[in-house]
């Protein structure tokens, strides 16, 4: 049981510091993943390669091509001007969006609460309630720093007044991969 409990704490640090620092176990020790990680990619490279192979077929061989080689994958997406990490950004920013966009409703209850409103209207200085609501919005949108960025690098600043338009249209972008919620 202690090598088991050792083995998987080596491998999270292992893996922590190739991530971070890049620093591997020695080639020799890597070799039968090498060799396996090959063997897997040229059995796979008839499919891949064949012109007249049905797409299900097709897309089974690049997946395993690429988790059998993912550095390939990486010279491709550097290559195309990176459509792949482009593509994760925009998937976790459509996401991050929608969660924040449905919380719009949710401070309309909190607004009908006096207590709350009248605590929020000393704290953002306004008793508008749609202005109240841009300025959670807004707070909101700071706990989720990953959004923001993207916001700001995709569609220029990022104010209370054009925030909500902004999810908007971050919303809009279709679901390519699926993932969990986190």
């Amino acid at each position: 049981m202690l090598k088991f409990i050792l083995g998987v704490v080596f491998g999270a640090v292992m893996s922590f510091v190739y991530v971070h620092y890049d620093i591997q176990l020695p080639s020799y020790l890597q070799m039968p993943d090498v060799l396996r990680g090959n063997l897997v990619a040229t059995a796979t490279e008839a499919t891949l390669y064949d012109l007249d192979a049905d797409n299900a077929a097709q897309q089974r061989a690049l997946e395993m091509y690429f988790e059998n080689r993912a550095r390939d994958a990486v010279k491709v997406d550097t290559a195309f001007g990176h459509p792949f990490l482009t593509a994760l950004h925009r998937e976790r920013a459509t996401r991050k969006a929608r969660q924040l966009s449905m919380v719009w409703h949710e401070f309309g209850e909190t607004l009908s609460k006096e207590a709350l409103r009248s605590t929020l209207e000393k704290k953002y200085g306004t008793s508008d309630t749609d202005g109240l609501k841009r300025a959670m919005l807004m707070d909101a949108l700071d706990r989720k720093p990953f959004l923001k960025r993207w916001l700001e690098k995709t569609s220029g600043p990022v104010t209370a007044e054009n925030l909500r338009d902004l999810l908007k249209s971050a919303s809009a972008y279709p679901a390519v991969l699926k993932e969990k919620d986190e």
